[in-house]
């Protein structure tokens, strides 16, 4: 049944046991579901129904094509070639979660990539010299996989504290501005706002914590059992890997929020309001397909009103028509 639609591949009785293969459509059935969840945004007019659309389609873009880029680069000899790939990454990495806070700063960009690098590549280097030991020690089937899942979880939570950082400084700068007039650093003065951000920051991977391995299998545990793996050593490599996943988390989100605070409230001790500038929505090709797709919505919606009998007028595009009133109508009668 699964081959006749193309899903899966039955293994043969006689191979050995390992992970169904999973076919093209399986892949196409599976990214249909994400349309549950953009149904779920239109419905509740969430507006996340075109970032929705766009992040399922770069998610299989770049899985397709890192699935193709790895295999020269976990068979090159060359150690360059594998610290090249993991600069690429840290740099992609930090240009989305500069990107997401709705406001930024001169230098965003650089300090995000600075926190990000120093933070993941300490404790990647600490896992693969001191706790795996591998050898090499840049042996790209560990250094990559290791860094990618140190740099999702540190990128996520980078942005998630610098867009509540950069939020409570525009919104809430008045009470920052009174302490610093009553004689406070700028480390008083912010240090309950950091505090805030960095406590935001860290709240998902210290859930994910909490429930791994009772409510959860993660990622990593879930491939090596697929692949094969004993249970116990897959279990050990998803301990170290939350356990890195947290420090290098912990420490990058620290970083990237002080150094942020630092460039807002400069060394005087005064806050700096107008180095902030809002993200311009033009910057990213993402925007101008959610203006698309936002008007193609919009003629549908008009559409389909029109078919059910109502139809809505649009104030920017027709005039409203208000017919003569009943006491105009008799004055312009002939006496």
């Amino acid at each position: 049944m699964y081959e006749l639609w193309g899903l899966a591949h039955a293994p043969s009785p006689s191979a050995d046991p390992g992970p169904n293969n999973i076919s093209l459509p399986a892949v196409g059935f599976g990214a249909g579901l994400i349309f549950i969840n953009a149904a779920i945004s239109l419905w509740l007019s969430l507006g996340l129904e075109v970032q929705l659309v766009i992040a399922a389609a770069r998610c299989m873009l770049q899985l397709t094509v890192l699935g193709y880029i790895l295999v020269p680069i976990f068979t090159t000899p060359h150690w360059y070639v594998v610290i090249l790939y993991a600069l690429l990454m840290a740099a992609v990495g930090a240009y989305e979660a500069s990107s997401r806070p709705a406001y930024k700063f001169k230098g965003l960009f650089a300090q995000v990539l600075s926190c990000t690098t120093l933070a993941t590549s300490i404790f990647t280097a600490y896992a693969l010299l001191v706790l795996v030991r591998t050898d090499p020690w840049w042996e790209p089937q560990y250094l990559i996989t290791m860094l990618g899942m140190l740099l999702g979880n540190c990128i996520s939570g980078m942005s998630v504290g610098l867009s509540a950082l950069l939020e409570d400084v525009t919104t809430g700068k008045d009470k920052i501005e009174l302490l610093l007039s009553l004689g406070a650093s700028r480390w008083e003065a912010g240090q309950e706002t950091i505090a805030r951000c960095i406590k935001l920051a860290l709240t998902p991977i210290l859930n994910q914590m909490n429930v791994v391995g009772i409510v959860s299998i993660p990622g990593m545990m879930t491939g090596q059992i697929l692949g094969g793996t004993d249970p116990a050593q897959a279990a050990r490599y998803q301990m170290l890997i939350m356990f890195l996943i947290s420090a290098s988390t912990g420490s990058g989100v620290v970083l990237a929020v002080g150094v942020a605070f630092c460039t807002i409230c400069d060394s005087d001790h005064r806050l700096r309001p107008e180095r902030l500038t809002p993200q311009a929505k033009g910057e990213k090709i993402e925007h101008r397909v959610h203006n698309w797709v936002t008007k193609g919505t919009k003629v549908v919606k008009t559409t389909w009103t029109k078919v059910r009998g109502h139809q809505p007028v649009d104030n920017d595009d027709e005039p409203l028509l208000v017919p003569p009133s009943h006491s105009s109508s008799q004055q312009s009668l002939p006496a």
